[in-house]
Order: C-alpha cells, then structure tokens, then sequence
C-alpha cells in the first residue's frame, strides 16, 4: 500500500475515533447555536465599522473605544458558553490524539524504538 493511501486512511481511523466524532459534534452544536451565530454575526458588523472608522482620520476616538470594548465583550461572551468550552475540550482531546499519532510516527521514521515507561504519556508507541 503506498502511503499517501495510507495516511489518508489514517486520517479517516482519526475521524471516526471517539476523539474525532465528539470533535465534530461540538463543532456542529458550536456552528448551530443560535448565541453564538448572533453574537458572530454581531462581532462581523463591528469589526467591519472598526475597520471603517480606523481608515477615517477625523473618526471619533470615544466611538472607536466603544466598538474595541464591545468588541472585547463579545468575545468574552462567547468563551463563556458551555458549547464553545465543549467544542475546545473536544479540539484539545484531538490534539491529543493525533500528537500521539505523531510520536509513533517519528519513532518509527527515526528508527528510535520507545521503550515502554508504563506512563503512556511518555509513549513512543506500544512494542
């Protein structure tokens, strides 16, 4: 089997992993939840009047504050929900996957057998 076909069904394992279908779960209650599309939605219009007022040399520096601060609020609304911090748990848990992935990889590239530490976050790839 050539590699690239072997990687691209390695991406699909990932995928289909616990990791990958809770991974995507969260990214389709984060995409359809209606707090978060209004506050997105929100953010858009005011990034879009900041960067209108940036170009306008006479713009009015308290209106320009405004827009940052509400800016910074929106942001901050949106880390606060509970299906944005279950949509970056499920990006970290992924992560962890696929870095594990990685190191096995390497290790295998690298001719480098892992021993094995009983601490599998130590590991190289089981033996």
């Amino acid at each position: 089997m050539e590699m690239f076909e072997m990687a691209r069904l390695l991406g699909l394992a990932i995928r289909e992993s616990d990791e990958g279908k809770r991974l995507e779960a969260a990214k389709k209650a984060y995409e359809e939840d209606e707090k978060i599309v209004a506050l997105t939605t929100e953010f858009d219009v005011q990034q879009k009047a900041l960067a209108s007022l940036a170009a306008d040399r006479d713009a009015d520096a308290a209106l320009i504050e405004g827009i940052q601060a509400r800016l910074s609020e929106i942001y901050d609304q949106v880390l606060e929900t509970e299906v944005y911090k279950s949509y970056e748990q499920a990006q970290k848990e992924l992560g962890v996957l696929t870095d594990r992935i990685t190191t096995i990889i390497m290790a295998q590239v690298n001719g480098t057998p892992a021993g094995c530490t009983h601490d599998c976050s130590t590991c190289g790839g089981c033996h």
